[in-house]
């Protein structure tokens, strides 16, 4: 995969089009989520398969509009690294089990590392690594 289609990927995530996201993921991928992500103390989430990854983000944007943008990225035959930043205007309350802890009107913006595995031409497994948080004020959606 080069940048432009994984530009791509990244445009279907925006608007939602969790069919085409999944497209390009192996049936059984696992996607990995650091413990920022999760309840304080916990090992983390992982999700396993693409049913699983569009329910997960079905449920979390019911409360946010959650748009991401590829600075970095570097790519061979079996493996990506991206630097996405991302943001989160809230405009629901969060519950915990969204891994975002949000009221509304909140705005939350961060830089993830994204390490993709690939087998074939789909993404095997995924690995989110929270980098650090902007500040709110500096949202570009």
């Amino acid at each position: 995969m080069n940048r432009e289609q994984f530009i791509e990927y990244v445009d279907h995530f925006n608007n939602k089009r969790y069919d085409a996201v999944t497209s390009y993921f192996a049936p059984d991928v696992t996607v990995e989520y650091s413990s920022h992500f999760a309840k304080p103390g916990t090992l983390g989430v992982t999700l396993h398969g693409r049913q699983k990854f569009i329910d997960w983000y079905k449920n979390l944007h019911r409360y946010v509009r959650e748009v991401m943008e590829l600075g970095d990225f570097l790519a061979d035959d079996n493996l990506l690294l991206a630097e996405l930043y991302t943001e989160f205007h809230c405009f629901k309350d969060t519950p915990p089990a969204v891994g975002l802890n949000l009221k509304k009107g909140d705005v939350s913006i961060m830089t993830n590392w994204v390490l993709y595995n690939l087998e074939g031409d789909k993404m095997k497994r995924i690995r989110i690594a929270f980098f650090r948080t902007h500040d709110p004020a500096s949202a570009k959606f």
